[in-house]
């Protein structure tokens, strides 16, 4: 159960003494664990280890603005403990896997945040207020509550554009479709120019889809593929942006 001192549930997925690699999961908003083990799966017959993470409802339900920086805070300093307690353990590589939400609590983690997390993989991603405000019931939730779409974006503008320190050696994707309508491929390039002015190598890669849902879904199948992009040595140069049309 979900309280308000414990935004989040985590389970760890698989053999960490048999994998050299974990991989951070976090689930797309509104989605349980089991939802998506199809996926999660995948990745452990890939031979990774995996933390998975699903989040809090109320995170927007609530109509409340500070229950997103403190669930990000709250999932950030588990990703830490874990990772040290992993680390400990004799794994040697960390990365990640987010989608929808997940992938918007992940983009605040990497860098000075969690310096351990090299590469990884944003299923879908970019303006986080934008975005809620396209899902109707919640837009009514937060218009009840006095709140507008600027005010939201002025609320959750340190998220938004994080300080990222350095990302020199990072590896990140990410994954989008023309067809997505809360999280559009337009939308996300802005939003990829400082990471890859802070040192990052980062790709975008579209899938087949015809909605957020379907996109988010097609990630999660492609799992391993995407992973292996960001994993492997080889992969765009240094501070360069690619995309696949």
């Amino acid at each position: 159960m979900f309280t308000q001192d414990r935004l989040f549930q985590a389970e760890e997925i698989g053999n960490s003494g048999q994998a050299a690699a974990a991989i951070i999961f976090i689930c797309p908003y509104g989605t349980p664990i089991q939802k998506v083990s199809f996926a999660i799966r995948r990745l452990l017959r890939a031979g990774y280890h995996v933390v998975a993470y699903e989040t809090t409802a109320a995170v927007f339900t609530a109509a409340d603005p500070l229950i997103l920086p403190e669930l990000i805070s709250q999932v950030r300093e588990d990703i830490r403990s874990r990772i040290a307690k992993l680390a400990a353990e004799g794994v040697t590589e960390f990365g990640f896997f987010g989608s929808s939400l997940g992938s918007f609590i992940l983009y605040n983690c990497v860098g000075r945040n969690i310096p351990k997390l090299r590469w990884g993989v944003f299923n879908t991603g970019g303006n986080i207020a934008q975005g809620m405000w396209k899902m109707l019931d919640l837009r009514q939730l937060h218009v009840a509550q006095g709140w507008s779409l600027p005010r939201l974006e002025e609320a959750w503008a340190e998220l938004q554009w994080p300080d990222f320190g350095r990302l020199d050696g990072c590896r990140f994707v990410f994954v989008s479709s023309r067809r997505d309508d809360i999280a559009p491929p337009g939308d996300i390039v802005q939003y990829l120019g400082p990471m890859v002015e802070a040192g990052a190598e980062v790709s975008v890669r579209r899938v087949p889809a015809i909605s957020h849902r379907t996109t988010v879904i097609a990630g999660l199948w492609n799992a391993p593929r995407f992973v292996r992009m960001v994993s492997s040595s080889q992969g765009p140069p240094p501070g360069r942006l690619t995309q696949s049309l």
